[in-house]
């Protein structure tokens, strides 16, 4: 199967099995967005700096994991400009939704994979474009 994970996936996802990664992905397809890949590491930023959660150390280690994993293409991305900006936006106004939420949706679209978010709003208007699920359900299928 083939997954599309937005950053509120991709964080415990990559938090929780590592470079584990490498043998996961080789039975089923996991794509992001490039910008979710910010998206992440902002969140690394937040949880080490602000809300002291995790150590630097260990953010370093995860943004680290991710970088690795999108260099060897274990998880795939899904750019900016492969996608239909106009189509997003007309898509963000129909379902009220952030043009960056909106463009998760479309990545899925045009990669043809379930969208795993763990934001409620987004997964509910999204499931009228896309299958949809949360990280544990993706957990599950993966074996994690």
């Amino acid at each position: 199967m083939k997954f599309l994970l937005d950053a509120s996936a991709l964080i415990p996802l990559v938090t929780r099995a590592g470079k584990h990664l490498l043998t996961l992905a080789a039975r089923e397809s996991l794509f992001t967005t490039d910008l979710a890949i910010y998206e992440a590491c902002s969140s690394l930023w937040k949880l080490s700096t602000l809300l002291k959660r995790i150590s630097l150390v260990d953010g370093l280690e995860i943004a680290d994991t991710i970088k690795q994993l999108s260099d060897t293409r274990t998880i795939q991305t899904v750019t900016f400009d492969e996608l239909n900006l106009s189509r997003i936006l007309k898509m963000a106004d129909e379902e009220e939704l952030t043009f960056y939420d909106a463009s998760y949706i479309a990545a899925a679209e045009s990669v043809e994979a379930t969208l795993v978010t763990e934001d409620g709003t987004l997964r509910r208007r999204a499931s009228s474009y896309v299958k949809t699920m949360t990280f544990e359900t993706l957990k599950g299928k993966l074996g994690l």
